[in-house]
């Protein structure tokens, strides 16, 4: 295990090293191209209209005074782009789950502020904005509901009145002898647990830009989409066209953050647009749409019970959880992450008996969909803050809780309760080495001394088990199963890879030639990397889920590997000598003393072709597929779920004070032990886990989409909706750990681990801070202005105007 600073300076090549960034040169001079820097020639701007009601029925929309306005060349209403068009479902195989279609424009009804009613294409996007004001829509209102628990009621106003009720999905859970273990049981603790909503707001909002070709039938979408090979899949059911006949390219995207992950109805309606009108149509989300029109996420209920003996140790968990999926209207649906949750809700620690019930609640609000973690943050601040109070509640420090609890060493793979099979190194050590980082007991004497100067100090731990690469054969076989990669070397000897992920700014430029360096043995700067265009690999099943370094590598590794072995031969005949006695590094390939350019073994395969070895096909190109496994994420008869996976593991620790007077937290220090497997890129793996740990403390600390009961969004601007910046986020230090997976490089997912534990250590350590206060933390949301509620209702006599010392800028640790 090393830290971050300990790393040894290595020359840069290939797995293992920290070469700069191929990618950050063109974007650091101002060359990359980003969706709204895409220039079709003849493009108009199109901008739509949203309703500004939660809940109505459309009796009649009215295009005709904005047709009428300067510079707009079309519009369109739901009904008539439904009749050129085929309407969206969801993907999700499960048997209690809802029918639900919609189509590119809400046709009858409208279920959130911000859905798309309307659009105008004009010369212009200040003009086609222009004249959405001048169209007419006749709203009939309806009764919102907002709240998730009270959707759920029988006589709750229905958002689908097919459905019968606002349940979307219920599934219900039982692993072991629960009631015995209850009824066994020396303690039993109940708790309800809230996580607010939040969402991954990129810098970059989503976008598209279509062109469609009438003569040849042939349609062209540029799209800041994280899968444009799934996204073309989509297009073509949309459309009526076929796949052939469709390209979708995905240019530099600023953030994608799992929102762009979902198939957006806007970005189909785009496509429908340019096939009616004979030039191009771009559309690109501005913030407002961002923040009330896009993707939510989080948002749950947990009503938790959990049975456990005077030393600690937790026999049994039984959990209620509520998912407010807003309206959920969206390809890759709503209730994924809450059935993720599910899935991981025992987190860390070996608890054999665990039972579940999970309601999945339709409301009048904007789609719940993919945000870094995925379901998993929300489950791993529930069993995180059991821990906690299971401790406070014995008396027992929360470090030896968790001790107690820990998934033992072997065997391996642990089979948890739902089916998951963990393959994963040891959670009591990785534990261990965070609490001696930290300083863990010094900082316990710390504290004591501080409460005494009436300064509140909070200590707080996590340990998590993150289900990187899932394999979702699930889908019906769509979007999740594979991936693919084309590794081709040109005559020059010149490597091109092209992949099937797709980057949102991780550096797969770099990662994916290190990759292929190590394995054909050639400079990392002779090697180029695309991705994100459907014209030029079959198929590829995107980035998110922490799969890119995992199944993207795994199938660089493979297609690599066959140019790698193909080029050997060539090399031999050519040499004279049998493959065996052929190596190849530095781009040279040797045989004793005799020595062979990379260029001069890839011209043979082109140019040369008379030094081939009989028989040899010319050319040097490769596609390779990866697969780990066909199971399904979703539960079977016996409600098991049992994906393939790999699964990284961390602990994180963090230490906070808070201000009595003014609720603010001030994040002293955090670090974190991560274990990713084989680590690619050490700076890149660093990198990821800091701008994670960055929207820990933005999910914690700052961020709140907040509704009023009327459904009308509360926080629709960056003035409400506050997003960390640099002085807010201090440097997380990083311990690796590197347990190799079994499947090829050894790599497993690195993105998403600091937000899924940071997020639940920080809420453990401001619990922890305030817990002398009278204050008991059950909620996610720990802004300022909410933790002083929390000690308003605690009998805190609060004063804002004298809490100034914490007014100036969080910095890292250390600093001055």
């Amino acid at each position: 295990m090393t830290t971050i600073e300990e790393r040894p300076v290595v020359t840069p090549s290939g797995i293992g090293d920290s070469p700069r960034r191929v990618e950050d040169a063109r974007f650091l001079t101002g060359q990359g191209e980003y969706l709204a820097d895409v220039r079709l020639p003849g493009t108009r701007h199109m901008a739509i209209l949203r309703s500004p009601v939660a809940h109505a029925r459309i009796s009649g929309v009215d295009l005709e005074p904005a047709l009428a306005m300067p510079g707009v060349r079309a519009a369109f209403a739901g009904s008539e782009l439904a009749a050129l068009s085929r309407p969206f479902s969801h993907l999700l195989p499960i048997p209690t789950i809802k029918p639900l279609e919609w189509s590119v424009l809400a046709v009858d009804k409208v279920r959130f502020v911000g859905e798309p009613v309307a659009v105008v294409v004009a010369d212009s996007r200040y003009q086609a904005e222009d004249a959405l004001e001048a169209v007419v829509v006749d709203y009939e209102e309806l009764d919102p509901v907002v709240d998730p628990e009270a959707a759920l009621d029988a006589d709750a106003p229905l958002l689908y009145d097919d459905w019968g009720s606002n349940e979307f999905l219920f599934v219900p859970f039982s692993s072991g002898d629960v009631d015995g273990a209850f009824a066994g049981a020396e303690h039993v603790l109940k708790e309800r647990f809230t996580q607010h909503r939040i969402t991954g707001l990129p810098l970059e909002g989503h976008g598209a830009c279509g062109r469609y070709d009438s003569a040849a039938g042939r349609l062209l979408l540029y799209a800041s989409s994280q899968q444009p090979h799934n996204l073309r899949t989509v297009l073509a059911d949309v459309t009526g066209l076929s796949e052939a006949k469709i390209r979708v390219i995905a240019p530099d995207m600023g953030g994608g953050f799992g929102n762009k992950q979902h198939f957006m109805r806007e970005e189909a309606l785009v496509a429908i647009v340019a096939m009616q009108v004979p030039f191009p149509v771009i559309w690109v989300q501005d913030r407002y749409e961002a923040l009330t029109a896009s993707v939510h996420s989080r948002d749950q209920i947990h009503e938790v019970e959990v049975a456990y003996r005077g030393d600690g140790r937790v026999l049994a968990l039984k959990a209620r959880i509520v998912a407010d999926l807003g309206n959920p209207v969206l390809y890759f649906t709503s209730a994924a992450p809450a059935l993720v949750t599910t899935g991981l809700m025992t987190g860390v620690y070996d608890i054999p008996n665990y039972a579940y019930e999970l309601h999945c609640a339709a409301t009048n609000k904007c789609p719940i969909g993919a945000y870094r973690g995925f379901g998993q943050p929300q489950a791993f601040f529930t069993i995180e803050r059991v821990m906690d109070l299971v401790a406070d509640q014995l008396g027992m420090d929360p470090v030896d809780v968790r001790r107690v609890n820990l998934i033992p060493d072997e065997p391996r793979p642990f089979v948890s309760p739902v089916g998951f099979l963990y393959d994963t190194g040891s959670f009591r050590e990785q534990l261990d080495s965070v609490v001696d980082a930290v300083g863990y007991r010094e900082l316990r004497a710390r504290q004591e001394d501080q409460r005494a100067a009436g300064r509140y100090l909070g200590i707080g731990l996590a340990s998590m088990v993150e289900a990187t690469a899932p394999n979702l054969h699930g889908f019906a076989g769509r979007f999740g199963g594979f991936e693919m990669a084309m590794v081709s070397v040109q005559p020059d000897g010149r490597v091109n890879v092209v992949v099937g992920t797709k980057s949102q700014g991780q550096g797969h430029e770099t990662v994916f030639a290190q990759v292929a360096s190590e394995v054909l043995g050639v400079a990392l700067t002779e090697i180029d990397v695309r991705s994100g265009d459907t014209g030029v690999l079959p198929y590829g099943m995107g980035t998110w889920g922490s799969r890119s370094a995992v199944m993207g590598g795994g199938a660089v590794i493979k297609a690599a590997e066959k140019i790698r072995d193909q080029m050997l031969d060539i090399a031999a005949h050519m040499l004279q000598v049998h493959r065996s006695e052929v190596t190849v590094a530095d781009g040279v390939y040797r045989a004793g003393d005799a020595t062979l350019p990379f260029g001069a073994v890839a011209g043979a395969a082109y140019l040369h072709t008379f030094l081939l070895p009989p028989g040899t096909d010319m050319g040097l190109c490769a596609v390779a597929s990866y697969d780990p496994g066909n199971t399904s994420p979703f539960p079977d008869e016996s409600g098991r779920l049992n994906p393939a996976a790999t699964y990284a593991t961390a602990s994180g620790a963090a230490v906070v004070e808070v201000d009595p007077n003014t609720g603010q937290v001030f994040v002293e220090n955090a670090l974190m032990s991560h274990d990713c497997g084989r680590i690619i890129n050490p700076m890149i793996v660093d990198g990821q886990l800091q701008g994670a740990f960055a929207q820990a403390i933005g999910a914690l600390l700052l961020e709140e989409i907040v509704y009023g009961d009327d459904g009308q969004i509360l926080t629709s601007t960056l003035l409400d909706y506050l997003v960390p910046a640099f002085g807010n986020v201090p440097r997380i230090r990083a311990l690796h750990r590197e347990t190799p997976s079994a499947l090829p490089g050894g790599f497993r997912g690195a993105g998403e681990g600091a937000l899924i534990v940071m997020t639940a250590a920080i809420a453990n350590a401001v619990a922890d801070a305030v817990k002398p206060l009278g204050v008991r933390v059950t909620q996610t949301n720990l802004s300022a202005s909410r933790v002083r509620r929390l000690l308003r209702a605690a009998g805190v006599a609060v004063d804002p105007v004298a809490g100034v010392r914490f007014q100036g800028l969080n910095l890292p640790a250390g600093s001055s």
